[in-house]
């Protein structure tokens, strides 16, 4: 297979140079103590999935302290739209519906892939990574809020971004987080992430002269249009933009306003995933899971999964800081919000 070839295609098929479970050795993957030798703790693959696992107990020490607090009751507000409305609305109960349901078929439709290709593929551990790393939707909203959201949304629970250590914005129950609409953000990013990896496919064949970087900057380019498309659930009233740089946002203090900047920001993340599907070494392994044909194929694929969630984390928490750094040179809210929408106590 061709290493820049992007995952996914029917016929793709990779010869297994693993050693088994019934040979470990010191030289092979595990020794006999169950432990990994000292030479394969500095793999690449090793090392993300050492990252994958921080996040993953990260997330799990701030929901047990959300849920054990209660900080998912919200706390009760009048209306705050034109016509102070608290009743939830047909999107307000469309929107996360649909979303379940799309997550649920692509979760069945990449669980199928793989059970046809007798091996664990690189998009169902890319799925699988996005949804572990939605629990960060808070975070920009770290210092101010930045994008909140509408609090009659079928599903809608206080925010967990309270929990998170070091915490500086509102209080629990005083946000709004949407975890079943949030699930249609995971899906959207793993769609704009594989046409990404298409079109780098298709550039290369194009312009094979072409070095990385021309690659990726091109890749770039296209996941800020791609981001252009975002104003969208803004417009349906699921969120707003509470804190925008009126200089560089669209309809400045209008209820949808859209700042300029968030395609930047969904450009670097189409462009990173992006490439971190398209790029593969000859053994079709990606730079976070480098080196996993030297593990046993159990720890190969454990090591694989917390890799590629590991790698996913960090590229949204870097889309996160690049929000909370802008956050803090200034912005404005909407100068009013619609009738359907019911601003948290924070707002």
């Amino acid at each position: 297979m061709n290493p820049s070839e992007p995952l996914g295609l029917p016929n793709e098929r990779v010869v297994d140079t693993r050693p088994s479970d019934a040979t470990l050795s010191p030289e092979a993957g595990l020794n006999r103590s169950g432990a990994l030798p000292r030479e394969l703790l500095s793999l690449p693959v090793v090392v993300w999935a050492g990252v994958g696992l921080l996040f993953l107990a990260l997330q799990a020490y701030v929901f047990s302290r959300w849920a054990a607090d209660g900080g998912y009751r919200l706390i009760e507000t009048a209306g705050q739209g034109q016509g102070g409305s608290k009743d939830t609305g047909t999107t307000d109960v469309v929107y996360p519906v649909i979303s379940v349901v799309c997550i649920t078929a692509a979760a069945a439709w990449l669980f199928r892939r793989c059970r046809v290709e007798r091996r664990l593929l690189f998009d169902a551990l890319l799925f699988l990574g996005l949804l572990f790393a939605s629990w960060q939707s808070p975070l920009m909203n770290w210092f101010h809020s930045v994008l909140v959201s509408n609090a009659s949304v079928w599903g809608a629970v206080g925010s967990w971004g309270p929990y998170v250590p070091g915490w500086q914005g509102a209080g629990p129950g005083a946000e709004a987080e949407m975890p079943l609409a949030s699930a249609s953000v995971c899906m959207s990013a793993l769609i704009v992430t594989v046409l990404c990896s298409k079109a780098l496919g298709w550039i290369k064949a194009r312009r094979p002269a072409w070095r990385t970087w021309r690659l990726v900057l091109a890749v770039f380019f296209i996941g800020i249009v791609l981001g252009l498309s975002e104003p969208l659930p803004s417009a349906s009233g699921i969120s707003v933009w509470a804190r925008a740089l009126p200089e560089v946002t669209l309809w400045s203090g209008e209820w949808y306003q859209f700042p300029v900047y968030q395609a930047v920001g969904s450009g670097l993340v189409c462009c990173m995933l992006g490439s971190l599907r398209f790029f593969r070494d000859e053994r079709d392994e990606s730079w976070v899971e480098r080196g996993a044909w030297r593990l046993p194929q159990r720890a190969a694929n454990w090591a694989r999964f917390l890799a590629v969630v590991g790698g996913v984390n960090a590229v949204m928490f870097l889309y996160t800081c690049f929000h909370i750094l802008l956050s803090l040179v200034g912005g404005q809210p909407p100068d009013q919000l619609p009738d359907s929408f019911q601003a948290p106590a924070a707002y």
